[in-house]
């Protein structure tokens, strides 16, 4: 694609996914109700500190325990929390591997909404060294669609927004990228991302 020197991918949603099965699993497994997990760890407040490194992931889970203990037994609030951390992801290689097929020889970077474990995952899931730079919101002090962190990434690479192909699957993010000149992508299948790649190189 003409123009364009880097990759800046999201990862939850895209490169990395959390099987609402599992969730489902785990809360059957101590009779908590569908989407308690869930909706005590996505309560925006406590989302947003965590993901702006306000609060640690650590303290974060913790306030999600206590969430739940609110309507739930301590101990199983304890146990379902610690299952539903223990698992750091499940990795799309195909989508990776498009990216080297579709893509040659451009750097790929990620820029996702984490919180501080996100190391850890990453590390966890062996893909780390796919990325020359991981941008973590948690780090940066800004989480996505907040232009400012799109200002922080085009300053880090030194480059101008046009030359960074911003990938994401939330279209308020997509948007946010879009409007300070990014070239972007709404990301919703590989069908769709090799379409686009197609129409663009046209």
């Amino acid at each position: 694609m003409t123009g364009i020197k880097y990759l800046l991918s999201d990862l939850d949603g895209v490169i990395r996914h959390f099987p609402p099965e599992r969730d489902q699993e785990i809360e059957k497994k101590f009779g908590l109700s569908d989407g308690t997990l869930i909706s005590a760890a996505f309560e925006k407040s406590l989302l947003t500190q965590a993901i702006t490194g306000q609060i640690s992931d650590e303290f974060w889970r913790n306030e999600i325990t206590e969430v739940i203990a609110k309507t739930y037994p301590h101990n199983l609030a304890i146990q379902a929390v610690k299952d539903w951390s223990s698992f750091p992801g499940k990795v799309d290689y195909q989508y990776l591997e498009c990216f080297e097929v579709m893509f040659p020889g451009l750097p790929v970077a990620i820029l996702t909404n984490g919180t501080s474990r996100l190391p850890q995952d990453m590390k966890a899931l062996g893909i780390a060294d796919r990325f020359f730079k991981i941008f973590n919101s948690a780090e940066i002090g800004f989480c996505k669609p907040d232009k400012k962190v799109f200002v922080h990434v085009i300053e880090a690479l030194s480059c101008k927004p046009s030359e960074v192909l911003f990938i994401d699957d939330s279209l308020s993010h997509v948007n946010a990228a879009k409007e300070l000149g990014m070239v972007v992508h709404h990301y919703q299948s590989i069908e769709g991302l090799q379409k686009f790649r197609n129409l663009a190189i046209q």
